[in-house]
């Protein structure tokens, strides 16, 4: 098969793989409304693991065809990607009330910092560290996601007791309704993320381009079109609180994707990850490290610094990007 034609089969199985993670937000959003659970935990799990469903999928694809660089570069990427759309779309809306930051919010940036900077130093050390049969850092990943889950649902406080089981009145079946969308939607990107992995990857080896660079950049920004319209449309509804749940619950899963990813790849994979990789997740954590600041500068009213800084945030990624594409390995 020709260049020509996996590109047509790239293109569209990015196209379905899209179409139905926007679905599964939709369908997120409204199951959401009938769980009575607050903004930031809603983001956080439902949303964010709805929106992150075609990266699971897709590094899963990946490791599977032995493309074990398109992995590591798709959850570089697109935690990168996720916080330069944060910034970028908080700019956009000036009107939009941003409160301080509260402990749950905290918590759950340091837990996806604290992951991300766990795969910065298994890809430096070069070397599988394992424990038994599994990679040490695996386990850390895995353990550092269910505490940093168990800590930020722990953080919300008193609003658990008075929210939880309760649900929000909708029309007769939405929930059922809503259960059979997000269940078609997860098929369609069952279907069509391998097919965009397997294209990807092949399309890589045609061009004469990276695996990681075919990640970070084209895989990671069809795998976080979900992340995006999520994003778009909290800060619509004036809820930077679920904005920000998304994005970075969304960072933390997918590292979680990366350590399951290696769990069922036959040999160490973050020691299979290059420089190229290295300088991704460098850039992911000095992106993810300045997100939080652009929403501290707007409860200050400093709108101008606030867009300044969001202006650096998408330098930072343009610069991490060039960077990448001269360090990362054909192939």
């Amino acid at each position: 098969m020709h260049a020509l034609a996996w590109s047509a089969l790239f293109l569209v199985s990015a196209a379905v793989v899209v179409r139905s993670g926007l679905a599964l937000s939709q369908a997120g959003d409204l199951l959401a409304e009938t769980t009575g659970l607050g903004r930031l935990w809603v983001g956080t799990i439902l949303l964010a693991v709805a929106t992150s469903l075609p990266e699971l999928v897709t590094n899963l694809a990946a490791v599977r065809l032995d493309a074990p660089a398109l992995a590591g570069g798709n959850v570089l990427g697109a935690n990168m990607l996720n916080v330069v759309v944060l910034a970028s779309l908080l700019s956009l809306f000036p009107t939009v009330a941003v409160a301080r930051a509260t402990r749950d919010q905290r918590l759950l940036v340091v837990t996806a910092l604290a992951l991300t900077g766990v795969v910065v130093v298994l890809v430096a050390l070069d070397r599988p560290v394992n424990l038994g049969p599994v990679s040490l850092g695996t386990l850390l990943i895995l353990g550092g996601y269910l505490l940093g889950m168990v800590a930020v649902y722990r953080a919300r406080g008193v609003e658990v007791g008075e929210l939880a089981g309760t649900a929000v009145d909708g029309p007769p079946g939405s929930a059922k309704r809503a259960w059979a969308g997000f269940g078609l939607a997860a098929a369609g990107v069952l279907v069509a993320a391998p097919v965009l992995a397997a294209s990807a990857d092949r399309l890589a080896d045609i061009l004469g381009i990276s695996g990681s660079f075919m990640g970070v950049l084209a895989v990671a920004i069809v795998t976080t079109m979900p992340e995006t319209s999520v994003t778009w449309g909290a800060l619509r509804l004036g809820s930077e609180e679920m904005a920000l749940g998304n994005v970075y619950g969304s960072c933390a899963f997918n590292v979680l994707v990366l350590a399951l990813a290696d769990l069922i790849y036959p040999w160490p994979l973050f020691a299979l990850l290059d420089r190229s990789h290295l300088v991704a997740g460098l850039g992911a954590l000095l992106m993810m490290g300045l997100g939080p600041l652009v929403l501290v500068l707007r409860t200050r009213d400093r709108l101008a610094a606030s867009r300044l800084l969001a202006l650096v945030i998408l330098g930072a990624w343009i610069g991490t990007m060039l960077v990448v594409f001269s360090l990362a390995r054909p192939g």
